[in-house]
Order: C-alpha cells, then sequence, then structure tokens
C-alpha cells in the first residue's frame, strides 16, 4: 500500500478516519433499546423455576459484547444481537436436547415472547423476532439465545480472570458447554456436559480486550474498561474502530452475496491479530488491513484461522466444503485494501465520494457531516490548524482564534 501524505494531510485522514467510524455507531437510543430488551428476556429466562437451582444467567457476546457492533445497511434491516443463557450446572439426565427444548418452552410459555419466537428452530439458539411483533418502531432488531452450561464455580474463575492479565490457561477457566443440533448423536444421548461442543465468549472477550489494549500497562488493565456491559460507550479504542469499519466495508461489498461473505469472527479474530497498538486510527487501519492475511495459516494447505481461546476450533473449517467463501474473503482483503488506498490517497479530491462508493453513501454523508462538526469545534476552540495547501489539522498556522463573540448573527 503506498500512502503519500503530508504532516497536515495526515492529520486530516485521522480525524475523517475517526469519523468515519463514529459514523457506523449505533444511537444510545438504539443501545438502550437492546440493553433493556435483553435484561427483560434475561429476568424471564433467569426466573424460571425448573432451571432456578442451576443459577442461570443472560449474558450478551459478540459484537454487542465487544463494542463492535455496527448499523445495518438499511434503516429498515435489524441488528442481531447474540446471547448467552448460561447455566451453571444440570440435572444429571439432561442432553442438550433437553436443556434447548425446555428453554424455548419457556419462551413460549411468555406471553411476551410467544409470539416472538422464531417458528424454524436455529442449529444452536432460539430467536426473538422484536421487529415483527413489535409496536416500537425503534425495536429493530432480533435476539439469538445460545443455552449453554458450565461447570460449577464458573463465577469464581470469571472474577479470577478478569482480575488477571490475559492468558490462555486462565481464558481455559471461563469455557462452557453450548447446544448443537448437529451434535449428533451426542445432541440427544449424551448426558455428559464435556462431551458437549466447547465455546468460550467470556474468553474471546477478555483476549480482545487485551489486543485493544496491547502496549499499554497490564497492571491497570481491567476488561470492563474497554467493554463494559450495559453500559453505552461512545468512546471507542482503535481496535473496536477497526473492526467496525471493515465489518461495514465487507458488509458494502456482499450486499448482495449475503451468504458467502466474510463472516464477522473471521474479520474480528485477524484484525485483532494484526492490531500491533499503533498511534493513531489512520495508521493503524491501514497496517492492520496489510497484516491480516500473515495471520491464516496455510503452511498445511488447508486455510486455518485458529480461535485464540480455544486453538481446536478454526474459523476458516467452512471454507473447504465452500471454497466459495475463502474466494470471497482474499477478493475483500485486496479489495479494502484497494480502497482505503485510494480514499487517503485522494487526499482533498473526492475522499467523501471514494467513501460513498466503499461504504455507503449515507455512511460517506454521515461521515463528512461528523468530520464537518469535528472541525467546526475546532475552529471555535482555536485549535484548528492550516497548511499551506488550505488542508486543516494539527500542524500548521492557527486558522482562527477562540471565538469569543456570542452577538446576533448578521
Amino acid at each position: 500500500m503506498k500512502i503519500n501524505l503530508s504532516k497536515q494531510e495526515r492529520e486530516q485522514f485521522i480525524n475523517i478516519i475517526d469519523a468515519l467510524g463514529e459514523s457506523l455507531d449505533i444511537s444510545e437510543t438504539q443501545y438502550n433499546n437492546l440493553v433493556t430488551s435483553y435484561n427483560a428476556v434475561g429476568n424471564y429466562l433467569e426466573s424460571d423455576p425448573l432451571f432456578a437451582p442451576y443459577h442461570p444467567v443472560v449474558t450478551p457476546q459478540g459484537s454487542l459484547r465487544l463494542g463492535t457492533i455496527i448499523q445495518p445497511i438499511s434503516d429498515d434491516d435489524d441488528l442481531d444481537v447474540d446471547l448467552v443463557y448460561r447455566l451453571a450446572g444440570k440435572h444429571p439426565n439432561w442432553t442438550q436436547k433437553n436443556i434447548k427444548d425446555k428453554v424455548g418452552q419457556r419462551l413460549n410459555d411468555g406471553e411476551r415472547y410467544a409470539s416472538m419466537i422464531q417458528n424454524k428452530e436455529g442449529r444452536r439458539c432460539w430467536t426473538l423476532l422484536y421487529r415483527d411483533s413489535s409496536d416500537n418502531p425503534k425495536e429493530k432488531y432480533h435476539m439469538d439465545i445460545l443455552p449453554s452450561v458450565t461447570n460449577t464455580g464458573y463465577d469464581e474463575r470469571l472474577k479470577r480472570m478478569l482480575q488477571s492479565t490475559y492468558s490462555q490457561e486462565n481464558a481455559n477457566a471461563t469455557a462452557i458447554r453450548i447446544t448443537d443440533r448437529k451434535n449428533e448423536p451426542l445432541y440427544g444421548n449424551s448426558i455428559i456436559i464435556n462431551e458437549w461442543l466447547r465455546s468460550n465468549p467470556d474468553g474471546y472477550a477478555f483476549w480482545f480486550a487485551s489486543r485493544c489494549k496491547v502496549f499499554e500497562s497490564r497492571e491497570t488493565f481491567v476488561l470492563a474498561n474497554v467493554i463494559p456491559i450495559g453500559r453505552y460507550n461512545k468512546k471507542k479504542y482503535p481496535l473496536q474502530r477497526i473492526v467496525q469499519i471493515l465489518k461495514r466495508h465487507r458488509d458494502w461489498m456482499f450486499v448482495n452475496d449475503t451468504e458467502d461473505k466474510p463472516i464477522s469472527i473471521i474479520i474480528t479474530t485477524l484484525a485483532a491479530s494484526a492490531y500491533m497498538g499503533e498511534a493513531n486510527i489512520l495508521d493503524s487501519l491501514l497496517n492492520v488491513v496489510q497484516r491480516m492475511g500473515n495471520f491464516i495459516d496455510q503452511s498445511t494447505g488447508v486455510c486455518k484461522i485458529l480461535n485464540p481461546v480455544d486453538p481446536s476450533e478454526n474459523f476458516a473449517d467452512k471454507w473447504i466444503e465452500k471454497p466459495r467463501k475463502k474466494e470471497n474473503f482474499f477478493k475483500w482483503l485486496r479489495q479494502v485494501e484497494h480502497d482505503l488506498e485510494s480514499i487517503v490517497n485522494s487526499k482533498n479530491n473526492n475522499w467523501q465520494g471514494l467513501i460513498g462508493e466503499s461504504f455507503g453513501h449515507a455512511v460517506s454523508q454521515r461521515t463528512c457531516n461528523t468530520y464537518a462538526q469535528k472541525m467546526k469545534n475546532a475552529i471555535a476552540a482555536g485549535t484548528v490548524l492550516i497548511g499551506s495547501t488550505g488542508t486543516m489539522g494539527a500542524v500548521g498556522k492557527v486558522a482562527n482564534g477562540a471565538n469569543t463573540f456570542f452577538g446576533n448573527e448578521g
């Protein structure tokens, strides 16, 4: 990737890329609606007397947990929210199927949720379709609820993990066992949870948070400061912004081919692995895109993108049976590198139009508005500097002193 920017231009594009990331955020209202809804369904499931002896807990996973959730392509599309329903132990005779069926029955028994539950049972989850069953136009989302079981003492192990620095050993302590209909014949027969499919959403969140702060003091590292649960966090770490930007580029590029587009867990894992704590969002994004391919193991002739908290899981396992997924990933990686290079090298010449082509015109407009507001605020504060070419940034000469006159506008 060939980038040739002056100091003023580099500062300008740091602000533009930051504005691009902000334009992808869901609003605080959307976030609060999601939290209210998942707390409500969580409270309902957690109060099930059948599961009460196993201290059920519902927590978010995926992009909502990692702070990388983004607006959908269309205003009419749903947000996708992933939840884990975790039991601390189980009845000795329960199989995966027993637990999943009982969770589904609990949802069907609820007056609020019976009309929301998707008729077709998912492979691992139950899905609540808020959009189809709600009178609230702000509830444009669906929730996938994954039943799971862990050994007793999970909360204590999780607490110890969150108070420590990241390590594979610490992350292993928070693994759970999940329901999976394709896990036959174990799905309907096995009552031994260690035979069930393993997952580790809390461990993955811990790993991702550690990558967000890869070069900061590990002594001060606390997971909740990076990706808090239940609190809207407008401030993002560069890695979170990078993942948001890459996912949006993917969504726009494959708007007509959603079946075989690169999956978010692969993008997130490779971006986090490639992130080296660069000082600003521009350098971070460009370097991550160039490095991502280096973290795909192709030494055996089979592409492997291993789960960092469970190396037995290959996130690219479907590339073997569906080679189009592999082709599309590498096609996307080449394209996003090309598009970012074009946007940054455009300098003052049509960067807004190029962002529109690569990320969608609505995103381009929001980016332009956010960037303009940033510059307006900086001008008012007297902190915008202007270069000899007219580029506004942090080096050059002061464009205006702080404006302290608030009289009538002529």
